[in-house]
């Protein structure tokens, strides 16, 4: 009981003060699924170890657990399906920015639709071999650009007789002095969105961060929300739903393990684990 007191305490206190966050949108006005965010906005910054239930025994996260150093237990097979995974892939070709600066040579950039695409590729493969239900939110490339209300029609419009999550995957980007410049490389990490009066989303965001934290060893941003200017595919789907920001695309060494295919594989592999922890003991 005391816990849950200083906890609601401490929310109280993040959403009387606000952590102002200022974003930058490469190569044009803000767009695209993630919506970035005026400068005035209220992000209320959660650590997702409060959340998650302390019946369950989940490894510790802090900066000294490296993705080698936790082995989770095997997981048993799922034998029926509990959810149906709505898989996004945030943005698309024709979304502007969204894109590292040219590297080193002059000629290799990072572009997030693709990095998008290819991760949830690779948990789509994973969840079909491990049995579990997933439709692909938004497989085009090339016709439908960002397209936020399509991506929400989509997943509320799906017909199932299971229950509906909605995962949407990312990469991140900082503030940085021109769309060519790279951020700071303080800036790193990861973090999960929640819809803020989602109580599913917000345990459904702890999962997934822990599992990517876990795997990557990044920095651990946490669990985030906005009271105001939520997120559209997160505001406007009707099931819990959760936005992952998996490392920045403009943070030159991030960007350069975002090119990796091993890289790649360990982000979907730590969505697919998220997935199969909540398939096997629900929200």
């Amino acid at each position: 009981m005391w816990k849950r007191l200083i906890l609601w305490i401490q929310q109280l206190f993040t959403r009387l003060l606000g952590k102002k966050t200022p974003y930058s949108t490469p190569n044009g006005p803000p767009i695209g699924d993630a919506q970035e965010m005026p400068a005035d906005t209220v992000v209320v910054v959660i650590n997702e170890a409060e959340v998650i239930d302390s019946d369950v025994d989940h490894p510790p996260l802090g900066p000294d657990i490296g993705p080698e150093a936790v082995r989770p237990p095997q997981p048993l097979p799922i034998r029926q399906p509990r959810y149906m995974w709505c898989l996004d892939n945030g943005h698309g070709k024709l979304s502007q920015g969204k894109r590292s600066p040219l590297f080193d040579d002059g000629q290799t950039r990072l572009f997030e639709y693709e990095f998008n695409r290819d991760v949830v590729q690779r948990i789509a493969q994973r969840l079909q071999e491990e049995g579990v239900a997933f439709f692909e939110v938004m497989p085009e490339v090339e016709q439908v650009g960002n397209a936020l209300e399509e991506r929400v029609r989509r997943a509320n419009e799906l017909v199932t007789d299971l229950s509906k999550l909605f995962v949407s995957v990312h990469a991140n980007a900082a503030p940085a002095a021109s769309p060519e410049a790279w951020c700071d490389p303080a800036i790193s990490g990861i973090e999960t969105w929640f819809y803020h009066n989602s109580a599913k989303g917000k345990k459904l965001a702890a999962i997934f961060q822990r599992h990517l934290v876990r795997a990557t060893g990044w920095k651990n941003r946490h669990i985030k929300s906005q009271p105001q200017r939520q997120f559209y595919v997160l505001k406007k789907t009707h099931m819990p739903a959760i936005l992952t920001e998996n490392g920045f695309y403009n943070n030159k060494q991030q960007a350069r393990e975002l090119i990796k295919d091993e890289v790649r594989q360990k982000i979907a592999e730590a969505h697919v684990q998220a997935i199969l922890e909540v398939e096997r003991l629900g929200l």
